[in-house]
């Protein structure tokens, strides 16, 4: 079986029909642009609570495609109805074409904080989850998702949490920093134990999820802004208390690449040596605690020499067209020479059923 461990949704009209009725009013609205702006064929934006997304000029940049009325997204080889998962049944041929057996779906949008009104964002996040327990459950166990939620009520994150995962979650994400906090503040220790009962791991992945620093890059530098922070998270995760207070927690990193992993290791344990209750973090990937997403044209072999076989995972960021996108994500690392067909069956099958508890 393989197992596309992160893949997207475009987010679509069709997913704010979910919204409860007090905040339809207030729904994302797709918004059209002339194409000869600086947007270019980007030439569509999101319009939430007065603010644009993406937003593709000046600080605060971020960028995507969705809305799907924007043309760029009409240029990709995937349907509109796959990408939005308005048509389950072109995304499962999608799926077939390129030898997924089953795919985790995380957000687009979504990979951005969008509303300062902590009402309002739930409302959006519990709209996104009943879309995609709809259109998973559609797909007859083929596709699964990432529940989002609020992180910044913890309460209302609980609550979310287990109405997800009775829709079908996988998964949850988060982002490498939560809003305002570090991911090892103690506040969000509930939530964490709340995961780990369920059986769901927490997903950091690359995206705009602390304001402050957003504000600080345009969209041209993203990799500030989106990327670094899944490092971040992983430092804040590995220097706390969380993994040895929730022995059933797992964390996976996803869509940052991974050799990056043995600096961090380093510094883990060099920031880990005066402080109690943490093992050396080595210890909790080899235990399937943490996974970490690779791509097919990193130095794989450096970070298993450390780490070791079993943490690594793949996603395709299906139907993203970024330089994360692996397209012949199966076929890249089947033909790999210098990795085990061992290793590569681990990466594409065993890592990440252990990682979704699938």
């Amino acid at each position: 079986m393989v197992i596309d461990a992160d893949s997207h949704v475009e987010e679509s009209p069709a997913m704010f029909s979910f919204l409860d009725k007090e905040f339809y009013q207030r729904r994302p609205l797709p918004v059209g642009l002339d194409n000869d702006t600086a947007y270019g064929n980007y030439n569509a934006v999101w319009l939430i609570e007065g603010e644009t997304y993406p937003k593709l000029v000046g600080k605060g940049g971020t960028i995507f495609r969705t809305p799907t009325l924007m043309d760029s997204a009409k240029l990709k080889r995937e349907t509109i109805g796959a990408q939005e998962m308005t048509d389950v049944d072109a995304r499962v041929k999608d799926m077939d074409r390129m030898g997924i057996d089953t795919q985790i779906v995380f957000p687009t949008l979504f990979l951005t904080t969008t509303a300062d009104d902590l009402k309002l964002e739930a409302a959006l996040l519990r709209a996104y989850n009943s879309f995609l327990g709809d259109r998973c459950a559609a797909s007859k166990g083929r596709i699964r998702f990432a529940a989002l939620v609020p992180i910044r009520s913890v309460g209302e994150s609980i609550k979310e949490l287990k109405r997800a995962t009775k829709l079908g979650a996988a998964a949850v994400m988060l982002h490498g920093m939560a809003w305002d906090k570090r991911l090892d503040d103690e506040s969000l220790f509930p939530f964490y134990e709340e995961a780990a009962s369920l059986n769901l791991p927490v997903c950091i992945h690359l995206g705009w999820g602390c304001p402050a620093i957003t504000e600080v890059f345009d969209a041209s530098t993203n990799f500030y802004s989106a990327t670094l922070p899944v490092l971040m998270g992983f430092h804040s995760v590995m220097t706390s208390s969380a993994l040895e207070a929730f022995p059933k927690l797992r964390f996976g990193f996803l869509e940052a690449g991974c050799e990056w992993v043995p600096f961090l290791i380093r510094q883990v344990r060099t920031d880990n040596a005066r402080r109690k209750n943490v093992k050396d973090p080595v210890e909790y990937c080899k235990a399937g605690r943490v996974f970490v997403a690779c791509e097919g044209d990193e130095n794989i072999n450096t970070v298993i020499d450390l780490i070791g076989e079993d943490s690594l995972v793949v996603g395709s960021d299906y139907p993203h067209g970024d330089p994360s996108r692996q397209e012949d994500m199966v076929g890249e690392f089947k033909g790999r020479k210098d990795l085990s067909p061992r290793l590569v069956e681990k990466i594409l099958s065993d890592n990440p059923r252990r990682l979704y508890g699938l």
